[in-house]
């Protein structure tokens, strides 16, 4: 069964702003070390700004493993969505693949909500549990921290 996690993060800032934001920042500078999980050091591939179906990048990660990361779904100022595969390192006989949606809502006239949902297809029975464990302990970590920068990002640009 599929394990799914989401976090939530309200922005000061028009929601055009935040999606040009979350779509362009460097990954280098979005996914950093948290907890176990590692942080991104290297892309290869398409850089950002996200913007069409099918771009492609390859992320080498601080523990030296990698993984790919391949847009799946994208409107201007709405959502974007990325399937990330081929994963090597730890979580490799553990993960079969995940997916990634980004949502952005008007929550003000100044005032953006993203949701951020992962959900992680295990390798079978055995992997569930373990994946879940990760998944449910230290990713909420990782996103917040991740939408935080966003968030801190989108705010400055649109002062």
């Amino acid at each position: 069964m599929p394990v799914q996690i989401s976090m939530s993060q309200f922005v000061s800032a028009p929601k055009a702003e935040t999606f040009r934001t979350a779509v362009g920042i460097d990954a280098r500078e979005l996914i950093r070390k948290h907890g176990p999980l590692p942080a991104i050091v290297n892309v290869d591939g398409h850089d950002a700004p996200w913007s069409e179906l099918g771009q492609i990048r390859i992320h080498t990660l601080s523990d030296r493993s990698s993984v790919r990361e391949e847009l799946v779904g994208f409107a201007p100022d709405q959502t974007f969505a990325y399937q990330l595969t081929d994963f090597s390192g730890a979580l490799a006989p553990l993960v079969r693949d995940a997916k990634a949606e980004w949502h952005f809502t008007t929550t003000g006239e100044n005032s953006t909500q993203i949701d951020w949902t992962y959900i992680f297809n295990p390798r079978g029975p055995i992997a569930e549990p373990v994946v879940w464990f990760l998944v449910k302990l230290f990713w909420p970590g990782y996103l917040k921290s991740a939408l935080e920068r966003v968030k801190e990002k989108a705010e400055s640009s649109s002062l």
